[in-house]
């Protein structure tokens, strides 16, 4: 048996997979994101129940946001009670067997190169996810991408280029990273929601902006093609940098068809001649990438790691 486990700033979400990565079970808890030894006993609880229920002890991958900093404690807005908790040595001591954690975005894409996954098979490849945030992984010569610090992917805290800014006349906005002109300020869903309100729209939600984009709202359609434009720019810069052969579009975004369909174009439009553009494609696996790709990384798929 394989365990992963999707831990979200709301939710823990524990799924059990057999060899052949079919999921038999799954279930969430509300997670105690404010108190770190809290959080870390219901993970424990957790993976008993599923020992107990299929009188195994299963592999065990965790997937979580935010990067690890120098002092190996979790930098994550939404999990602040782990800040403060070497997270391997904590984890470790919860556990009676070996454990692998790492960030949700390279779970995400290590699912969708796995078997019936979006980018099945393929050595070369780049996760895109825009819900919330926009967080991202690599693989690249079919090993998952880490880097130093497990920082590899994140393209979302790449800064809006200069040219895009002064293109459509947008603000610098704060990120919560700590950063100014974050991309992801601008292509998650909420940036698109910020995009919209720029263009003279008014929306709290990405639902509201697609409804007036399909009822022909003039500044639903301007923020369109503003987002498709960014997201082209972006994902090209990621191309020039890492050359997948194809980049799997997850979150929220990607249930949007006409989204997705516009990228290939709009990355076209900011690479040289010569230049192979990706296939670009929506997330096969959904919600449920993140935890298979936590129980993936626990049983060592793809595990020559860089």
């Amino acid at each position: 048996m394989h365990y992963g486990i999707d831990v979200g700033g709301t939710k823990i979400e524990l799924a059990v997979f057999d060899p052949q990565w079919q999921r038999l079970a799954t279930w969430r808890e509300a997670t105690p994101a404010a108190d770190g030894p809290a959080l870390l006993a219901r993970l424990a609880a957790m993976v008993a129940v599923a020992d107990a229920r299929f009188g195994a002890r299963g592999t065990l991958g965790l997937g979580l946001p935010g990067v690890i900093d120098t002092d190996g404690c979790l930098v994550a807005a939404n999990l602040p009670g782990l800040r403060e908790l070497p997270l391997a040595a904590s984890l470790q001591a919860r556990f009676d067997r070996p454990i692998v954690f790492d960030n949700d975005s390279r779970c995400f894409i290590l699912s969708e190169v796995g078997p019936g996954g979006a980018a099945a098979g393929e050595r070369h490849a780049f996760g895109a996810i825009l819900g919330t945030g926009a967080g991202g992984g690599a693989i690249v010569e079919g090993r998952l991408l880490g880097g130093c610090g497990g920082l590899a992917g994140e393209w979302g805290h790449l800064p809006l280029s200069a040219a895009a800014s002064e293109r459509y006349h947008l603000p610098r906005l704060a990120c919560g990273c700590g950063l100014h002109g974050c991309l992801e300020r601008y292509i998650a869903g909420p940036g698109l929601v910020e995009l919209f309100r720029h263009f003279g729209g008014e929306a709290q939600r990405a639902e509201t902006w697609y409804a007036a984009w399909r009822a022909g709202d003039p500044a639903a359609e301007l923020a369109h093609r503003c987002h498709v434009d960014l997201l082209g720019e972006a994902l090209a810069n990621v191309t020039k940098l890492l050359a997948p052969a194809a980049i799997v579009i997850g979150g929220g975004l990607s249930t949007l068809p006409e989204l997705v369909a516009a990228l290939p174009a709009a990355l076209g439009r900011h690479l040289f001649p010569g230049v192979v553009v990706p296939r670009v494609v929506a997330s096969h696996l959904g919600a449920a990438s993140g935890v298979r790709g936590a129980a993936m990384r626990g049983a060592g798929f793809l595990t020559d790691a860089v």
